[in-house]
């Protein structure tokens, strides 16, 4: 399918939000989906994108950090270029009861999945806590999500490395921190680094609340047929581009923590 790059906006450090326009016909994405995208003409494999938002039944935002010679492609294309997607693939998020606070654990580039999700529950008028964090100030993309209003229904913490704004460290230790002030049920959605998500697990199997999260993988075919994008679970190996990219924490099997 052929859309077109409308705009492109930087958003942090070498991080930018891109907006393409998408024919007619597109199938209207759920929150924890990815499109599957041609970034350059000369490179032979796609590159997954999380849906960060879908506006107007043709307006697809994808956040992009460069990273590679994918991303850098795909940010050095013009405004108004025809870009090649597939999807939206993959699977979604569980969405939350009425009586659950939702806790959005985002790391990094990690808002761009639980971005979409953030706006969902937001119509949805659902509780909500969104934690944001990043090594600095700089860095943070709180802003990418949608302002909190009133009614104390909605809220996003920022945690930073550095200490330079919010708490103190990382992410984790901001959301053990806001687990432990939790009135009433919750259940947890996160993305990011490995090693986060790794920590996230950790922390909603302690107090017992259920959690989910979007597994960012190099995806050759996006749709199950290649294998490379495998994940472990307690069932075997799972593809993250069809069973996925949504997992529930409880059935991932991580790898043990090594020092570096």
């Amino acid at each position: 399918m052929k859309a077109t790059l409308a705009r492109r906006v930087s958003v942090g450090p070498e991080r930018y939000l891109f907006t393409l326009d998408v024919p007619d016909g597109f199938p209207t994405p759920e929150p924890g989906q990815f499109v599957h995208v041609a970034t350059a003409p000369e490179l032979v494999l796609r590159r997954p994108f999380s849906v960060a938002a879908f506006r107007g039944g043709r307006h697809l935002e994808l956040l992009v950090e460069l990273r590679g010679p994918g991303t850098r492609g795909f940010a050095a294309l013009p405004d108004g270029a025809e870009v090649d997607i597939l999807g939206p693939l993959g699977n979604s998020f569980t969405f939350p009861d009425e009586s659950e606070t939702a806790v959005l654990v985002a790391g990094g580039v990690g808002v761009a999945g639980l971005r979409f999700l953030a706006e969902r529950l937001l119509v949805e008028a659902q509780r909500t806590l969104a934690l944001v964090g990043d090594r600095s100030p700089d860095r943070l993309l709180d802003h990418l999500l949608p302002e909190p209003a009133g009614g104390g229904r909605y809220r996003i913490e920022v945690a930073t490395d550095d200490g330079g704004r919010g708490f103190e460290g990382p992410i984790t230790g901001l959301l053990e921190s806001e687990v432990g002030k939790l009135k009433g049920d919750a259940r947890l959605y996160c993305c990011g680094p490995p090693a986060m998500i790794r920590e996230v697990a950790r922390i909603a199997e302690s107090a017992c609340l259920p959690c989910e999260a979007l597994m960012e993988e190099i995806m050759a075919c996006g749709v199950g047929a290649c294998r490379g994008c495998v994940v472990k679970t307690r069932s075997g190996y799972r593809s993250a581009c069809s069973d996925g990219p949504v997992f529930d924490t409880s059935d991932l099997v991580f790898e043990e923590a090594t020092d570096a």
